[in-house]
């Protein structure tokens, strides 16, 4: 992800929940990279976007006008990132996984359970077989992938 869209979620959540802490945790930062991507913004643009006191933080009158073009961007952005992912096949469609029953009862519900709460519209179809038969089966194209 650019680094400058990075920064602009870093205001955007910062201004949501009132706090570096509580926007770092939901972007899964630290809160000094939090501060660190903010201080980085005002310096860029040479204003204070801002007001940090105790209590938390709240916006400048620069903040307030400056805002609504951040979110505009980062819109923007993750429509640019979903209609590549559309292009690459990312967004829906069907994954065909050649396996075996105890990979197929073990390991792949959780990794497909985590897969799918990045892409709900993908879906899955596991074929059971033999080491042998799942190798032929990803030369002949019938399966995306196999795991033996």
């Amino acid at each position: 992800m650019d680094m400058n869209i990075q920064k602009y979620m870093a205001f955007i959540k910062t201004v949501e929940y009132g706090s570096f802490t509580k926007a770092a945790k939901a972007l899964s930062y630290s809160q000094s990279g939090i501060s660190r991507m903010i201080n980085d913004l005002e310096k860029e643009w040479k204003v204070s976007l801002l007001e940090r006191s105790r209590l938390g933080v709240e916006l400048t009158s620069d903040g307030m006008k400056i805002l609504p073009y951040a979110k505009k961007v980062c819109e923007e952005y993750e429509k640019l990132q979903n209609q590549v992912d559309e292009i690459n096949g990312l967004q829906s469609g069907l994954i065909r996984i050649g396996t075996f029953s105890s990979v197929a009862t073990h390991w792949l519900p959780n990794i497909i359970k985590k897969f799918q709460q990045d892409y709900p519209q993908i879906d899955y179809e596991l074929i059971l077989g033999d080491y042998e038969e799942i190798e032929n089966w990803i030369i002949e194209g019938r399966v995306d992938c196999g795991r033996r």
